[in-house]
């Protein structure tokens, strides 16, 4: 049977993270911690993914952090686990979880961005397809496919009056969604 976890709204908003291509880190202080003992009785609790199985997996990473640091990844469907990745810049990305890692690799299809000059506010939309390259230790041998959507908001700091790129922003705010069939 599995224990209860409880989240505070901090922690929820310290396990928002890295995300094709933009880094971010931990938001709430105190709330890493939080978020680790979570993930922590989260990870002792799941149990293990059945070989053969297959279906859709659903993928999602989160951040809510202007530092660079580990995205909070969570998979459910033909597996459930809690871990981590820096996604960033990279066409491939490792998806580190207890037990093994999934490297995916991906490609954007479509994307747009606005900027508010007046606020200050950037808001980026992105959409594409993934691929699952391999897996190592309890996902070795896992295969699957297909696509995320990225949304990301960005309240940039000013400096003179102005929005200023310099600066690290004031907040920052990301959302990945991955979905798609796998077979392990």
């Amino acid at each position: 049977m599995r224990k209860p976890v409880k989240l505070t709204l901090a922690a929820t908003a310290a396990a928002i993270a890295t995300a094709a291509g933009v880094t971010a880190a931990s938001a709430a202080p105190g709330a890493s911690a939080v978020l680790a003992a979570s993930a922590a009785a989260a990870a002792r609790s799941a149990p293990a993914a059945i070989h053969g199985a297959s279906g859709t997996e659903y993928i999602q990473v989160m951040s809510a952090s202007v530092a660079p640091g580990p995205a909070s990844v969570i998979a459910r469907g033909v597996f459930t686990a809690a871990g981590q990745t820096q996604l960033g810049n990279a066409k491939v990305s490792t998806i580190r979880f207890p037990g093994g890692t999934i490297v995916l690799s991906h490609r954007q299809a479509h994307g747009s961005e606005r900027f508010s000059p007046a606020s200050c506010l950037s808001l980026v939309s992105q959409s594409g397809s993934y691929r699952i390259v391999r897996g190592t230790g309890r996902y070795a041998g896992i295969s699957g496919h297909g696509t995320y959507q990225l949304s990301l908001e960005i309240v940039a700091a000013r400096a003179g009056g102005r929005c200023s790129s310099a600066k690290p922003p004031l907040a920052q705010q990301e959302l990945l969604r991955l979905s798609g069939p796998v077979r392990r």
